[in-house]
């Protein structure tokens, strides 16, 4: 019994206390929740991806929440990082003016499959000197 106190919490104990969106926006939370996805099972990135998605915009531009929306695009499946352009879409021109969102694209332009990339620099294309 006392070895299960001092048992590190994974990313399953998150999922299953459904704490994801919260503790992405939590400094020491959203730290936890990128270093645990870099070496994730893809059954644990799907569990964690399905809490996050609905909450992909809010946390595009929250000062922690972020960092985890960019990690699915750096480890996530194909399937994550098409699923996550696709909330993007038609939101690109102001996520890249806000502090946080600006990330955001930038990973999602680097790491995006060719036609969303198009699509999103397409958004972007008669705004250029607002980006600047």
């Amino acid at each position: 019994m006392g070895q299960n106190m001092n048992r590190q919490p994974t990313l399953m104990d998150v999922v299953n206390q459904q704490l994801v969106t919260e503790l992405s926006m939590d400094q020491n939370g959203s730290r936890f929740i990128q270093q645990r996805l870099e070496h994730a099972t893809p059954q644990e990135k799907d569990a964690v991806f399905e809490e996050i998605l609905p909450e992909t915009i809010r946390l595009c531009t929250d000062v922690f929440g972020n960092y985890v929306i960019q990690k699915f695009f750096e480890f996530g499946t194909p399937q994550h990082k098409r699923m996550l352009a696709e909330c993007l879409e038609e939101r690109v021109l102001p996520l890249s003016l806000q502090m946080y969102g600006c990330r955001v694209i930038q990973k999602a332009l680097e790491h995006g499959q060719g036609d969303r990339q198009l699509r999103m620099l397409g958004e972007l294309k008669d705004h250029v000197l607002e980006l600047v």
